[in-house]
């Protein structure tokens, strides 16, 4: 309950957006200065309309949150930013991307409250302890799937970070591609990271259990377990099945068959969510069974540019073990 009540009580208003990677140095804002004034012409009209092109679907909206390993390994004697290892510490001792520092991915759940994310004073701790103070960007990465550097970005991002980044392919497209590797544990020196909640990027189970009635055609639950989950055929908790009016869409399709996984191309991942019946414009609350895959395909959603994206931490594990709450099949 404690942490329950941290998580809503975060800073209210929107996300700010997310600071261009490559550049590490702002964003472009986009926007053309309108016209003023009584002597506008059709000519200036479709300048101002010619500003604004429409979105390209075939691309990323936000390319900058996935880095590639060949712009990454350009970057490996960049000072300005921090690279950050996900995978087992026996796996990042036996070799990791140079000059990376290793994240224990199990402190990314709270110690004391393990159903919810880790609290705000013990990760400034754990992230300032690796060098980490905010102001440069980061790039994360595991073995591979995305999973844990995606969970790390997402808490990052709920504590205010924005020039996140996560590596396409991970360690296994790094390996693959003979890139350069170290078995020398990074020396940072210790300095302060200011956790600042965004209470846009999480949401809590009476939220959920408000939207899930209330069936808002601007709101959509999504579900990215498995279709056995989902159903109720493979029970993890107390009770098994979904979210009352939630659909579902497994994290896995995000990623390409072939290994080493990558994301599939944005038009492929557009049509899949739209087949899903997660549209543009829409709120999404992505949940799993313990708020990890949900990360992921939270992660996703902004890459496509989903604006609006929250995560239901607590995800299934608390709401399949609450007596209280309704469960579909």
């Amino acid at each position: 309950m404690r942490n329950r009540t941290r998580i809503l009580a975060g800073l209210l208003g929107a996300v700010t957006a997310v600071a261009v990677f490559a550049s590490a140095c702002g964003g472009d804002d986009g926007k053309g200065t309108p016209a003023t004034g009584t002597g506008s012409t059709p000519a200036t009209a479709a300048s101002a309309t010619a500003a604004q092109p429409a979105q390209d679907l075939t691309k990323f909206t936000n390319p900058q949150l996935l880095l590639e390993s060949q712009a990454l390994a350009a970057k490996l004697s960049d000072a300005s930013i921090v690279i950050v290892d996900l995978r087992s510490k026996e796996n990042y001792d036996k070799g990791h991307v140079p000059g990376a520092v290793w994240y224990d991915p199990s402190k990314l759940k709270d110690p004391d409250d393990k159903l919810y994310v880790i609290r705000d004073t013990l990760f400034a701790e754990n992230v300032g302890a690796l060098g980490i103070d905010g102001t440069k960007p980061i790039v994360s990465y595991d073995d591979g799937n995305g999973l844990s550097a995606t969970r790390f970005w997402w808490v990052m991002w709920y504590y205010g970070f924005e020039k996140g980044a996560v590596l396409n392919g991970g360690w296994a497209k790094w390996a693959k591609e003979s890139l350069p590797s170290s078995t020398e544990a990074a020396k940072v020196a210790k300095v302060a990271f200011k956790a600042q909640v965004n209470s846009q990027a999480i949401c809590a189970l009476d939220y959920v259990e408000k939207k899930s009635e209330e069936k808002d055609p601007n709101v959509v639950i999504l579900d990215v377990r498995s279709a056995a989950e989902f159903t109720g055929a493979d029970v993890r908790a107390a009770k098994g099945g979904h979210v009352p009016n939630a659909v579902n869409l497994d994290w896995t399709r995000s990623l390409t068959d072939a290994e080493p996984k990558v994301w599939k191309s944005p038009a492929d991942l557009r049509k899949q969510f739209a087949d899903a019946g997660v549209k543009p414009g829409m709120q999404v609350i992505t949940y799993c069974q313990t708020g990890v895959r949900a990360a992921h395909s939270l992660f996703t959603l902004r890459l496509l540019g989903y604006d609006s994206v929250r995560n239901f931490d607590g995800s299934w594990q608390e709401w399949g073990n609450n007596k209280n709450t309704k469960v579909a099949q």
